[in-house]
């Protein structure tokens, strides 16, 4: 893989809604390995989710609110019409249309602890770097070794300089306690960014009719 051309990480996921602790990781991702942008990929119709996300430009609105006082942090719609979205098809596409670019796909540890369930996901490596990174509150001491261990085991020896854990800041939030909030009508301001918050406001998103 050429590491050569600009380096950028891919924050996949359905971000339903995107919230603050999804611009923390970004933000520490980007600072721990000198990456130039971010690049932010909702999730157009996921797979591995049991419930029908928010449509695709709802998502798509709130993530481009989220993220654009940062310059380094972009928002692209690639998966506006995959039915399903499968991420070896999206790097794919990636790779294509910025060829020379070095891709670092971040995965939360849990979403990494279920790859195996991915669509192909023993392809990915020819396509980029992995950056797992920590979830929440907890003990994070054996999950260096233990991500090491499972790559090895998943991609072999060339997963040793490309798949990498990172530990961040412990922000237990989750777009589905935000859900749970707002579906009992209680208040997600200062959970997410304001304007996402007032987005949510004035389309009564996620809330029992």
């Amino acid at each position: 893989m050429d590491k050569s051309g600009p380096k950028i990480g891919l924050f996949g996921g359905t971000f339903d809604p995107p919230h603050l602790a999804h611009l923390r990781v970004a933000e520490e991702v980007k600072e721990a390995f000198s990456l130039e942008e971010i690049w932010f990929i909702p999730a157009g119709y996921p797979p591995h989710k049991e419930r029908e996300p928010l449509p695709f430009e709802d998502r798509l609105t709130m993530l481009t609110l989220a993220t654009k006082n940062n310059p380094a942090f972009k928002v692209l719609d690639l998966e506006r019409q995959a039915k399903p979205s499968y991420t070896l098809l999206t790097l794919q596409r990636l790779t294509t249309l910025f060829p020379g670019y070095h891709f670092y796909l971040l995965l939360g540890w849990d979403a990494f602890m279920e790859i195996e369930t991915w669509w192909h996901y023993e392809e990915f490596l020819h396509y980029v770097d992995i950056i797992v990174f920590s979830r929440g509150v907890g003990p994070w001491k054996e999950a260096p070794l233990l991500v090491k261990q499972r790559a090895l085991q998943i991609w072999g020896d060339r997963a040793l300089e490309r798949v990498t854990f990172l530990e961040v800041f412990p922000f237990p939030l989750s777009s589905t306690l935000i859900r749970a909030l707002l579906k009992e009508k209680k208040s997600v301001r200062y959970l997410v960014p304001e304007e996402v918050f007032l987005y949510i406001e004035e389309k009564n998103l996620y809330r029992e009719p």
